[in-house]
């Protein structure tokens, strides 16, 4: 009955550290994305890119491909070097959606950044992404 008992309690410890494993590597993808967004890393930000994404930048909007999307916002970063960027709101209790909302600060504008991203074979990437000015 102890050995029983003591393999039912390792099982349980390591789904729990598998558990814990994934929800980390949820949050550094999402801490990723921000980090990229923050340092105007496109080449970084859109190897988090599905092959196709849904994007709104200002007032343009398509569906690109992932080089598409990075070219885009490359022309953006460009105009608009990121100062400062805050995780204004994230979702991320479904365990196949991710929603995050980030306010970038550049040296002239305000804008607000959402990403949504969805779970494919335990990876999480964007397949929309938008940046909206505030003001």
């Amino acid at each position: 009955m102890g050995i029983s008992l003591i393999k039912k309690m390792g099982m349980i410890g390591a789904m729990c550290l598998v558990m814990g494993v994934g929800f980390a590597n949820i949050n550094d993808v999402i801490d990723d994305i921000a980090s990229c967004v923050r340092s105007g890393n496109t080449k970084e930000l859109s190897k988090h890119f599905s092959s196709t994404v849904s994007m709104t930048l200002l007032n343009d909007e398509g569906i690109y491909s992932r080089v598409q999307a990075e070219i885009i916002l490359r022309d953006f970063f460009n105009k608009h070097t990121p100062t400062d960027v805050k995780v204004a709101h994230r979702l991320d209790s479904n365990p196949n959606f991710r929603y995050v909302v980030l306010n970038l600060e550049t040296a002239k504008d305000t804008f607000r950044v959402s990403y949504k991203l969805t779970n494919n074979d335990n990876t999480f990437e964007v397949t929309e992404f938008r940046i909206e000015s505030i003001y």
